[in-house]
């Protein structure tokens, strides 16, 4: 089974302005948001498009509803959105990927291990993508 980099929008966004999303499609990574980043950033927009190349949705179990509450007290700059998507990662015991410095910063005291975009072209090389 690929590993789980679970993702921010902000990478997603850069992905799209690169003109590279498909490639991270095709690395031996499976990339997943949480719900409710789905609905609210991704779906009306091309969250379509998105779930076509292989975006998996993932929701997140009340548990990590309420850890993501804990993160947003904890560190203010960032959104409950992103809180989530580290609550999931931290909760699947799988990457966050983010170009956010405050939520990486947080995935650190969190022992989440977490990449952003440089990282994943990184990847790209690697596995001649």
């Amino acid at each position: 089974m690929a590993r789980l980099l679970i993702s921010d929008t902000s990478v997603l966004i850069d992905l799209e302005r690169g003109e590279i999303t498909e490639s991270a499609f095709r690395t031996s990574y499976d990339l997943a948001v949480p719900d409710v980043l789905y609905r609210r950033e991704l779906e009306p927009y091309n969250g379509g498009e998105l779930c076509a190349l292989g975006l998996k949705v993932l929701s997140v179990e009340p548990d990590g509803v309420a850890l993501a509450g804990k993160y947003r007290v904890q560190e203010p700059k960032i959104s409950f959105t992103d809180s989530l998507a580290l609550a999931l990662a931290k909760g699947t015991t799988s990457i966050l990927l983010t170009g956010d410095a405050s939520l990486r910063a947080l995935a650190d005291q969190e022992t989440v291990e977490c990449h952003g975009l440089l990282w994943l072209l990184d990847v790209f090389e690697e596995e001649a993508i």
